[in-house]
């Protein structure tokens, strides 16, 4: 099963494609158990934890507050590959996949706020 990561930060102007990454199930889960251990907003933490134990397979950023995807954004641009390394030792094709999260992650972050 596939599981869906959208990039999509309230607070921001949306881009005319959607950004969206796609792993399977189990790597999503992986990646937000992870940016759950690594945020400091402890009803963040738990909420990410929640989505874990429950096994979802649908992740947006569009469902938290815009100071909260910033945080999630953050752990991920700044967190995530190092963690991945680690995880996957010479895994060279997961690490390029990851990359291709962290760079929707960048690409958001360029994106016009909303005023």
């Amino acid at each position: 099963m596939s599981g869906d990561f959208i990039v999509a930060p309230p607070g921001r102007v949306q881009p005319p494609q959607m950004l969206s990454w796609m792993p399977s199930r189990g790597l999503l889960l992986r990646v937000v158990e992870f940016i759950a251990g690594e945020v400091a907003d402890d009803e963040l933490s738990e909420e990410l934890h929640q989505f874990t134990e429950g096994g979802y397979s649908y992740f947006s950023l569009s469902r938290y507050t815009s100071g909260q995807a910033e945080e999630i954004m953050a752990v991920v641009r700044e967190s995530l590959l190092p963690a991945v390394a680690e995880w996957y030792p010479g895994d060279d094709e997961t690490y390029d996949f990851v990359t291709e999260l962290v760079d929707l992650v960048k690409q958001a972050q360029e994106l016009e706020l909303i005023k």
